[in-house]
Order: C-alpha cells, then structure tokens, then sequence
C-alpha cells in the first residue's frame, strides 16, 4: 500500500522472519559463532535465551543457513508434548520414516540414524525451540539421548532455545544433571538505541529505500516504545510508515511514532508509561527558590575573594601557578610520545555489562604505534610457543617437560597460524600416549570487564580444544578452562607487556599427581 509513496521495493518492516532482512548486530553476530562453536566442536548441549521478541528464532534460521550439507538438523518448534509424541516428531524431523509406540524402538531406529550419519561424515544437529514449554519429565528424556556416543565422540548436538524462564526450570533439582551437561549458554539482550538505528536503516536499505524514512529523534521514539525488541520494532515501525503515507508525510517524524505507540499500547502500558514519565519529570524539576538563594550568595563569595586576592598583591602568585600548571599538560604529551608503551588501551567492551569502562582519545602517533604492536603479536606468538629456529630443522615441542603458551591477539580467540605446529606435535604425542591427559586455560588481560574476559578466556581455552579434539583426541582427555584475568605472569600495567597476558596454556598432567589434578580440574576418572 505505502511502498510507491516511500519509493521502496517491498515492506521492510514485516513481522515473519526473512533471511533477506536478516541483520546481525554485536550481540547476534557473538550468539550465531558460539553456536557454530557448539557445532563444530560436538560440544553435545548448548542453550541459547532471550526475552520474547529478542530475534532468537531469526537467529536460529540465520545458522541453519549457514550451515553446509554435511550438517541433518531436526527442528521441534512447539514441544510441548507427551514422550511418544516428541519421539515420532523428533524422527519425521529427521526423515525417519517409521511411526513408534515405545521408546525403546525409538531408541533402537535413533541409533541406526546417528551411526550411519557418522560413518558418512555427518553432524546431527537437534534444535529445540521454544524450549521453556518442555515438560521437565520430557527434559530428562532428551537429556539421555546425548548418551549415545562413538568412540567419546556426542553423535548428536542438541540446542536448546528459550525464554528467560527456562534458566528457572534448569535450576530445579530434577535438572541438576541436564544442567551440569550443558556446555555452552548464551543470553541475548534487546538492541541499544545506536543498534535500533542501524537495524531500522539497514531493513529499509534492503526494501530499497534510498533516502532516511526515520529522522533521528523518531529512532528514539522507537526505541523508547520497542525497549530494543525487534519484534515491537518492526510492528510501530510498520504502524508508522502506515500513518505517515494516510498523512502525506515522506518523513515519519515523532509525533507519528508517539501516535502510533500510543495506539499499539494496552490501556495498562499507556498507564504505566504515564505514570513512569511523571516520575522523570518530578526529578528535573526547577531547583527551589531557596536553594537559588545559597547557589547565587555562594558565587558571590568566591567572585569577591577572588577579586580581593587578586588586589592585594597575589597576582604576581597566581601568575607563576597559572605558568607552572600551564606547562604540565606540554610535558605529560612529551612523555606519553618517548614512551608509547606506557598508553593505557581496553579490550572491546561487551554489550549488556553494567557501565563502559574509561577509554581516552589517544593521540595519532600512539595509535600508529599501537597499530605496530598489533602487528607484531604474531611475531610475539611464535617466540612464546616454539623454540628459535636457528638451523634448518625446528626441534619438535615436547609437552612433557614444559607447558605450551599460545598468545593471543587483541580481543581475539583466533589461534596464531605459528601455534598449529606446536599443537600437531601435541597431538601426535597424545595419539601414541592414549592414557595422558591435557588442561588448557585460557586467560586474558586486566582490560574491560571481568564478566566478558571471563567469557572470552573460556572461548580462547575451547578454541584450542576444539582444534585437539579435531586431530582425533578424545573430548575426555581434554578439560578446557576459562581463568580470565588471573595468574598474570606479567604486570598489566602498561600495554606492551598487558599483551602476553593474554594466552592460552596447555599443561600435561602428571602422573603421579593425575588423582589430584583431575579433581581439581574437573576430570572424571
């Protein structure tokens, strides 16, 4: 109806779910790697959660499509079921044409099924959506499917996606042991502001708008009615370019999103909205009139021993402080400059965290310098994970006699192409040594939040893990560890040495102490 008026396409603001609009911000570009992650490296249970209309099923449609052909995936989107019910829809999913009537020829065909997909080489995947509906009787029954393994190898993958509450559900004691099998979790939280800006531009860049439909404070308009929900975004969006074609309007101003937010609205939203508004209001209100009175008497004060200070001969004082301070920021400049290293940087913040750490504007000639550093972290990895080459031939990395550091670039979990010899020769040693054990921890700088170098360190330790397990190392032998900031093996004070902190070891466990460190690191024996 509105598309010859706005010149585009098609709707941009549609509520269904389609991959051509699909846009991935920081938060769904994070949540769509760690559930490859998941993928690639049989990690058995991954849960995924958000708040309703957070784009989780959009997220789930954007990794099917991108997943190969060697993946058979199997989606149950409304699992609210009895056994036998959720048993014959999980085997149509993955085209198992037989009808059960007992769990155990179910159990029996499932078997067959993943046997067969791993002798051709084929990851099966389980996505169960709307995970929060799952009776806790039929939880325990999926979780059991996971006991069907080759050679320490999960044949099937199972994703749980869901609502905030099912976090509650998995808390309960009748969960305790699917709990303690889920490997990987994310949560994903509603758009910022900025985000809802770019999200809004990027549906109408794709619809083929080729002017701004949404001025800049109408974005705002949208964020405050949507809270940053897709869902509710597309919906006052849509509202909006409705109401301003009605209207004749090219350009959907505020007033036409706060008309339609106010349509859209339940009456016990337009309250609450209400009453929240002249909550802020009361808080900006004019100062009192008496506490003008002691603000203004206050400056007088100051301007008046200011004026008789400086007539009573402290000019010649001042001046020499005003010269003295003067100089300071001149010098501070100068040194930052002969020493570049001594510049403070963060690690990229994380979005959802409590408040943005202090980042200064650095200087260009810093950031060249820092660009250099950058550069030369692969130089810094290669001397950390292997021995000098000084002749021809490199002498082979010996795990049993020291652990392996593998450094790590900035706010990165990539391994450093100079570490894959090492970890090959790792490899080859635990394939003749199959009753050792390895632990690998990740740790990372003092930089940006704690909670996210947590998150980051665990990505950096299962990086590792992955690329083992993939060499044909068993999943038991390997625990993989997330340390973040601690046991610093130098100061992090300055950014130059800050780098080494952030790394990856990998540590044999002694025989003799095997009992002890399979304990402490969580090794089932």
């Amino acid at each position: 109806m509105y598309r010859l008026h706005y010149k585009i396409k098609e709707k941009p603001f549609q509520i269904s779910p389609d991959p051509r609009f699909l846009w991935l911000g920081e938060k769904h570009q994070e949540a769509l790697a760690i559930l490859r992650y998941g993928i690639l490296n049989n990690q058995g249970f991954v849960l995924l959660t958000g708040d309703v209309g957070t784009g989780k099923t959009t997220l789930i449609n954007a990794l099917i499509n991108d997943l190969k052909d060697d993946h058979i995936i199997a989606t149950v989107s409304n699992p609210d079921l009895d056994k036998i019910d959720f048993f014959n829809l999980t085997a149509k999913s993955f085209n198992i044409q037989e009808n059960f009537s007992s769990k155990s020829n179910f159990l029996l065909s499932l078997n067959k099924f993943l046997h067969k997909a791993y002798t051709e080489s084929k990851k099966v995947l389980l996505l169960v959506d709307e995970a929060h509906k799952l009776p806790i009787e039929l939880l325990e029954e999926i979780r059991l499917l996971s006991n069907i393994e080759k050679q320490e190898t999960k044949l099937i993958n199972i994703f749980f996606v869901g609502q905030n509450e099912f976090n509650t559900i998995l808390m309960k004691e009748e969960c305790r042991a699917l709990r303690q099998r889920i490997t990987i979790t994310h949560h994903i939280e509603p758009l910022t502001k900025t985000e809802t800006k770019q999200y809004v531009a990027h549906r109408l860049k794709v619809a083929g708008a080729k002017t701004e439909v949404f001025n800049k404070r109408a974005i705002r308009k949208v964020h405050a009615f949507s809270r940053g929900y897709p869902r509710l975004i597309n919906i006052v969006c849509d509202q909006a370019l409705l109401t301003g074609y009605a209207r004749n309007l090219h350009s959907i101003t505020p007033a036409v999103v706060k008309e339609c937010a106010k349509e859209l609205s339940l009456p016990g939203e337009l309250r609450r909205r209400l009453q929240h508004q002249t909550e802020s209001r009361k808080t900006k209100r004019a100062i009192p009139l008496g506490r003008k009175l002691v603000y203004v008497s206050a400056m007088f004060l100051l301007v008046f021993s200011g004026y008789s200070l400086y007539s009573t001969g402290y000019d010649e004082y001042y001046g020499k402080v005003k010269n003295y301070y003067g100089k300071l920021p001149q010098e501070n400049v100068t040194a930052e400059q002969d020493n570049p290293s001594e510049v403070v940087t963060v690690d990229k913040p994380h979005p959802g965290m409590d408040s943005p750490p202090h980042v200064e504007k650095l200087p260009s000639e810093q950031i060249s310098q820092q660009a250099r550093e950058v550069e030369s972290n692969a130089k810094e990895s290669a001397r950390n994970i292997a021995p000098e080459n000084h002749g021809e031939s490199t002498t082979p990395f010996d795990i049993s006699n020291r652990p392996l550091i593998i450094s790590f670039g900035y706010n990165s979990n990539e391994v450093p192409p100079e570490a894959y010899d090492p970890l090959d020769e790792i490899a080859r040693f635990m394939l003749r040594n199959p009753g050792k054990k390895i632990v690998v921890r990740g740790y990372t700088d003092t930089l940006g939040y704690s909670k996210y170098n947590k998150k980051l360190s665990e990505f950096r330790a299962n990086t590792v893990r992955g690329y083992l397990i993939a060499k044909g190392i068993r999943p038991d032998r390997i625990k993989a560890l997330g340390m973040g900031e601690a046991n610093p093996i130098v100061t992090n004070d300055t950014n130059n040495p800050r780098r080494e902190n952030r790394r990856v070891e990998l540590e044999l466990v002694k025989e003799t102490t095997e009992k002890k460190a399979s304990l402490s690191s969580g090794f089932k024996g």
